[in-house]
Formats: structure tokens, C-alpha cells, sequence
């Protein structure tokens, strides 16, 4: 018998000589076999085409050290492990054969066909086909790539688990999510993030020039099955370059071009300020084209410039704004309807006129009033400006009320904190 058929005899006898009826299907190859002791325990070298299978599981490399009482390898040079579709590979690692369980260490990779994540640390758990990942985490898959400190991975429910300076883009919708959680459900085509979470859309208006959307709140929600849509909860923020809008609720609509507020909305456009129960928003190529705002609508614009303590109002139960290249265009007020709108004379001041109706619709010019229209019940009034200088207040409309909380685009947006997993 010569030398190499010796070796494998012995190999095949130690093996046997480990197997318990707990642990089903299991084998150890290699080109070579050394037994050694280290700090006292039995400890087998297995050098060159390294073959190691517990069931489902099988792991290749080019050098390990079997540490018989642990049931422990210490793995090093190419390392792979795979259970059915999973491939994790890494320069080095260590597997618990008890357990069946698999850590890789410097650059991890893992691959199942659906998701690819890289680290600089990952961990396997076969018995629950789940997966663990820190440091420089990095995954991506057919939508979306997500970077973050930490990351626990389900990948029979294809379900995953981010914390700790999180980001997730989205390069179809141009869109990136901060924060410091992300809840990611593949299969439902959700994802949660958490966290002081951000969400920033970049578009390019095809001159050079970018416009930024920011949209803060407590948690932004992503779905992205038949009906794409970002949904932001408490405290909701929402910012453009001439569009601000606060919330309670906001539901966005990536491939709509629209948007809907509820809770309590307010939205600035320029100068003009826009409050109700709810206001749906329609944009077209991201530009505001329409307001519809529902029940208590109100909306309040700066009269002029030379005049700042001077606001032009309009109230009812409904509103519809329509928006142009140039700014509002035509203001359409239903139920209740009421202005109150600032007169002058060139640019010197006289006085205000105050009209109510059932309907009150104003055309707009440049963003100044053209043409006021009023249908049923017509009422108006016209206060000279030696009544109104001064006074402006006591002419105000019944909840009138200016707000300077405006939001504002946020510079150095922050990806959130870290948190223990």
C-alpha cells in the first residue's frame, strides 16, 4: 500500500472516529494530513484541496486545522462555503461543524442568486439560512443598493435588516434614502427606514442646472409594486427649490408625478401659502401644475414686495390652483368663497377690497391679479387706504395666519446613528 492510499485510510478512519447520530452526512478531504497537538488539544492540519460537507453544506478552501474536541476548522485561502444557492466566499474563516455555522473574515461575499452582500465581516447560520454582516456593509440587488454599518439577512423570506449610517438607492427613481434603520421585504416590495430618515431625489432640468427634493419625517415608507409610492409619517418635511410642504402623512407617487397631505398640510409655493384638511399635489416633469385642497382651504400670498405687512387672501370649503412657467395662474374657490385682495395704484397703496360668493374664481398674470369673478350670493366692499393703512390686521380673514416655520433644504444630510442589532 503506498503512501498516499495510507493517508486517506487514516483520514477516513478519524472521521469515523468523530461522527455522532446528531451530525448526518458529514466528510473531510484534502491532499494531506498532519496530526498535531496545540495547547494540548488533538488538532489535525488538512492542506491542499480542502473538501469539508455536513449535509446541504460545503465548504472548499486550501488550508484548515480541525480542532477535533470543538468540532471547529479555522479556514484559510480561498474559502467557500455553499448551501443550495448560497455562495459565501472569503480569504479566511472558521466553521462550527456543531452549529453549522460559517464566518468569514476581510472581504466576505455573499451570493444567492437574488441579493450580493459584501463586508468585512459575515457569519452563516445554515440550520436558519440566515445571515449576519458588519463593517463596510454593501448589498445589492435587482433595484437597489444599500450600504450600512450592520446587517442581518433572511434569505428564505428574503428579508433584511440594516442599522447604522444606512443608505439605499434607487437608480431607476433617482431617489436615496438616510437613516440609521432599514426594514427591506423583497418579496412585499417594502421597505421601511427609521431612524431620522431623509429621502433625496435629484433631477436634472437638461440646462445644467439640478433640482433637489428632500422629504423628511419619522419614517419613510418605499413600495415599489404596481403602484411606486413613498409614504412619510409624523412630522413629515417636504423641499424643493421654489415647494415646501409640512404633514402629518404624505404619500408620493414616483411614476404619477403626484402627491397627496394629510394631517393638518401646509405647502409654500414662491410666496403664496396653502393650507386645508387635505391637499392632493400634481406636478408635471417634478414642476407644480395643480393644487386640490378639501375642506377649510386657505391660501395666502405676499400683496407686494414694498409692502410686506400686506397679504392677499382666499378662503372656502375648496380650492383648485392652477400653476404655469410663470408662477399661480388661476385660483378657483368653492363653498363659502371669500378674498380679500390689496389694491394700488402703480405702486402706491389704496386700499383693499374684500368679495365673497359661492364661487370666486381669479385669474393671475405674472403672479398678480387679473380678473376677479364672482358667482351666487355676491357681497363686496371697498376699504379706502386711509382705513387700511396700519390696520392691515384687522382686515384679515377669519383663519388668517402667516407661517415662518417654512422648511428649507437641509445641506450635509445626515444617514443617522447606529444602533446594537
Amino acid at each position: 500500500m503506498n503512501s498516499r492510499r495510507v493517508l486517506f485510510s487514516v483520514l477516513s478512519l478519524s472521521l469515523l472516529a468523530i461522527r455522532s447520530p446528531s451530525v448526518r452526512a458529514q466528510e473531510v478531504r484534502a491532499d494531506t494530513l498532519h496530526v498535531k497537538q496545540i495547547g494540548g488539544e488533538d488538532v489535525r492540519e488538512l492542506i491542499g484541496h480542502v473538501f469539508l460537507t455536513q449535509e446541504n453544506t460545503h465548504i472548499t478552501c486550501d488550508r484548515a486545522l480541525q480542532y477535533i474536541r470543538e468540532g471547529k476548522f479555522l479556514l484559510t485561502g480561498n474559502v467557500i462555503v455553499t448551501d443550495d444557492s448560497m455562495t459565501l466566499r472569503a480569504p479566511r474563516g472558521v466553521y462550527y461543524r456543531p452549529e453549522r455555522r460559517a464566518e468569514g473574515f476581510e472581504r466576505v461575499e455573499l451570493d444567492d442568486g437574488n441579493t450580493r452582500l459584501t463586508a468585512a465581516y459575515g457569519e452563516y447560520f445554515a440550520e436558519e439560512r440566515r445571515a449576519f454582516f458588519h463593517t463596510h456593509v454593501t448589498v445589492v440587488d435587482s433595484s437597489s443598493v444599500l450600504s450600512a454599518d450592520t446587517l442581518l439577512y433572511w434569505r428564505l423570506d428574503r428579508r433584511s435588516l440594516a442599522r447604522g449610517h444606512v443608505v439605499a438607492r434607487s437608480p431607476a427613481d433617482g431617489l436615496t434614502i438616510y437613516g440609521g434603520r432599514l426594514d427591506h421585504d423583497a418579496l412585499r416590495l417594502h421597505s421601511r427606514m427609521t431612524v431620522s430618515p431623509v429621502m433625496v431625489q435629484v433631477d436634472s432640468a437638461g440646462d445644467g442646472h439640478f433640482d433637489t427634493l428632500q422629504v423628511r419625517g419619522m419614517t419613510l415608507e418605499s413600495y415599489r409594486d404596481s403602484t411606486r409610492r413613498l409614504i412619510a409619517r409624523d412630522s413629515v418635511e417636504l423641499v424643493r427649490t421654489d415647494l415646501a410642504a409640512t404633514a402629518r402623512y404624505a404619500c408620493f407617487f414616483t411614476a404619477g408625478d403626484s402627491m397627496v397631505l394629510r394631517g393638518a398640510p401646509v405647502i409654500w409655493y414662491r410666496d403664496t401659502q396653502v393650507t386645508g384638511d387635505s391637499i392632493d399635489v400634481y406636478l408635471t416633469k417634478r414642476k407644480l401644475r395643480r393644487l386640490h385642497v378639501m375642506g377649510g382651504a386657505f391660501a395666502v400670498s405676499r400683496s407686494d414686495s414694498l409692502h410686506p405687512e400686506r397679504y392677499d387672501q382666499i378662503s372656502g370649503d375648496r380650492l383648485r390652483m392652477l400653476f404655469g412657467t410663470q408662477g399661480l395662474s388661476r385660483t378657483d374657490v368653492e363653498g363659502r368663497a371669500v378674498s380679500l385682495y390689496h389694491l394700488y395704484d402703480d405702486s402706491l397703496a389704496n386700499g383693499l377690497n374684500r368679495t365673497s360668493g359661492d364661487r370666486i374664481v381669479m385669474l393671475f398674470a405674472e403672479g398678480k391679479a387679473e380678473t376677479i369673478t364672482v358667482y351666487g350670493g355676491v357681497e363686496g366692499e371697498y376699504f379706502p387706504e386711509n382705513m387700511v393703512r396700519g390696520k392691515e390686521a384687522e382686515y384679515a380673514l377669519p383663519g388668517f395666519l402667516w407661517r415662518v416655520s417654512r422648511p428649507r433644504l437641509a445641506r450635509g444630510v445626515s444617514s443617522g446613528t447606529q444602533h446594537d442589532h
